[in-house]
């Protein structure tokens, strides 16, 4: 290879980046929107037959699709402990809202799969209005941490 010039790979690019953070946003707000769906279809859309209460069929496909937003932003944790928390835990940027956010994260994994495994009623229902409450405020402490790094 005579007269060829060598470089450097390439670094990352903000493209890069970028492509993270989107799938952040939609990822999150994939998984919100569809546990407010079923919320809202399970409560609130529920129609009186003849037959007894009849649940919206959305209201299935709207769990199923949580469930899918969930493994996916389980797989997104792993990603930004990778490649965002622990570099940020370490150069003490931003503990307190970064902190916050693992907390809830992991209060929502650890009761997304107690919901999933958990038979005793009283108990389910008790773990549930958890991970409602818990998930339906996400947004706001996401948002502090998220606007925090413009200051």
């Amino acid at each position: 290879m005579h007269g060829s010039i060598q470089t450097k790979p390439a670094a990352p690019t903000s493209d890069m980046k970028r492509a993270r953070i989107n799938a952040i946003f939609v990822i999150g707000g994939g998984l919100w929107l569809t546990g407010v769906a079923w919320l809202l279809l399970h409560f609130f859309m529920v129609r009186q037959t003849d037959f007894g209460p009849s649940r919206d069929p959305l209201e299935h496909w709207s769990i199923v699709a949580h469930g899918a937003f969930a493994f996916a932003a389980l797989w997104m944790f792993g990603v930004l402990w990778g490649t965002h928390i622990t570099k940020r835990w370490k150069a003490k940027r931003h503990r307190r809202t970064g902190g916050l956010l693992f907390l809830i994260v992991a209060a929502l994994s650890v009761t997304g799969y107690l919901l999933y495994y958990v038979g005793d009623d009283a108990v389910r229902e008790l773990i549930a209005k958890s991970h409602w409450i818990i998930g339906l405020a996400l947004p706001l402490p996401f948002l502090l941490h998220w606007l925090i790094r413009m200051r």
